[in-house]
């Protein structure tokens, strides 16, 4: 782990900001496409499997990208779960679209699975991050509670009504954009802090992020 005193390179400076403006749009995205889901739940089965496997698979690039932008800032096993957070989804969100029989009980599984898998890998990362103290460990503790609170629900009570089951994936959709857009602003507004009484100049820790 570094150390959190000391000044960052104008090259990690840059790496950060990247990564925070990934962060922003990743959770725009979610908050955008939950409202658009909140407003239009009984499109049917084919328009919530589009507009969420696109969804989980942008989700799961941006996570991939922010991997990429973040190595070499942070710690390694918290990058690790991001990564694998961002596969997972991709995986998930290209199953959603492609898959060539899909019913609402399958997609509603493929979703469930997804969320836990990628919860458990944003728990992992928080508790880590919990424990080398860096900025957004809260935050991706936050997101990792919801993720993992839709996979539970979706699995543990099957249902054939899409609206019922649209209108929950646009409320976790709401809440993980809002947490991430949130926890991404205090997370800066903190560093920010941190800069001005420390060592001004610094950016961001790049692998901080909710």
């Amino acid at each position: 782990m570094s150390d959190a005193s000391a000044p960052m390179s104008s090259r990690t400076v840059g790496t950060a900001r990247r990564l925070w403006g990934l962060v922003y749009l990743r959770g725009a995205v979610q908050l955008v496409a939950g409202v658009v889901l909140f407003l239009n739940p009984e499109e049917g089965l084919t328009w919530l499997r589009w507009l969420v496997g696109i969804v989980i698979a942008v989700q799961g690039v941006l996570l991939v990208v922010e991997n990429r932008r973040a190595t070499g800032g942070s710690d390694g096993e918290d990058l690790n779960a991001r990564l694998v957070a961002g596969i997972v989804s991709i995986v998930a969100g290209v199953l959603i679209v492609v898959w060539p029989s899909m019913t609402s009980p399958l997609l509603f599984l493929l979703v469930g699975i997804w969320a836990c898998v990628a919860g458990a890998m944003a728990l992992a990362g928080g508790l880590r991050g919990r424990t080398a103290r860096t900025m957004a460990w809260d935050w991706q503790l936050v997101n990792a509670a919801l993720w993992l609170v839709l996979g539970v629900v979706l699995l543990a009570g099957p249902t054939d009504d899409t609206t019922t089951v649209a209108l929950l994936l646009a409320l976790y959709l709401v809440l993980s954009g809002a947490v991430v857009l949130v926890g991404g602003l205090a997370t800066t507004t903190r560093q920010k802090d941190a800069d001005a009484t420390v060592a001004p100049g610094r950016g961001p820790e790049p692998g901080a992020t909710p």
